[in-house]
């Protein structure tokens, strides 16, 4: 099996949303909420091998096929079809390799702690507290998505990985 761990530092993150993170990190624990920053940048290669997790091979080649031919980006097709396989069951996310913002150092993930173990269940009353702050703070919340909500993430308003997808790097011009 193979680990795959993102980076936790803030300073990883793009220049531009850095200001927002260190406005909304004090906010909320001023506000009580104990955090655990989990994810802020990840590479191509980590979004790949997560990307992998729980799906078939036959979906793996159809998503490469997807970054070749509709985003003209081959070497995101090849970096998704060169990471190892996963045996897992469950799929931990939707996005593959120049989809995900985490790619573009442009949103972070987030846990509540509770008594000092993280409180993932979605019901925990502190992920409406988490999303208000984040909010606050200028940053928007998947916890409001329409589609499938993803409480953890928080990430810079109007930043939308289809747009920096095509500029073929990971560092974007936003």
């Amino acid at each position: 099996m193979v680990r795959v761990v993102a980076s936790r530092k803030t300073t990883d993150l793009a220049l531009h949303l850095q200001p927002l993170v260190n406005a909304f990190l004090p906010l909320a624990e001023r506000a009580g909420l104990d955090l655990l920053v989990y994810c802020t940048r990840r590479s191509l290669h980590e979004q790949a091998v997560l990307f992998r997790k729980g799906r078939p091979l036959s979906d793996i080649q159809a998503r490469a096929q997807t970054l070749e031919k509709q985003f003209q980006r081959p070497d995101l097709a090849e970096i998704l079809l060169a990471a190892p396989p996963q045996y897992e069951r469950n799929i931990v996310t939707h996005a593959a390799p120049g989809q995900s913002l985490h790619n573009y150092g442009l949103a972070l993930d987030c846990v509540p702690m509770d008594n000092g173990k993280p409180a993932w269940a979605e019901d925990a009353p502190s992920w409406l507290h988490y999303g208000a702050m984040a909010k606050q703070a200028g940053l928007a919340w998947a916890g409001d998505w329409d589609t499938f909500r993803e409480f953890p993430h928080i990430y810079l308003p109007g930043a939308h990985w289809r747009d920096l997808i095509r500029q073929g790097k990971e560092t974007p011009d936003v």
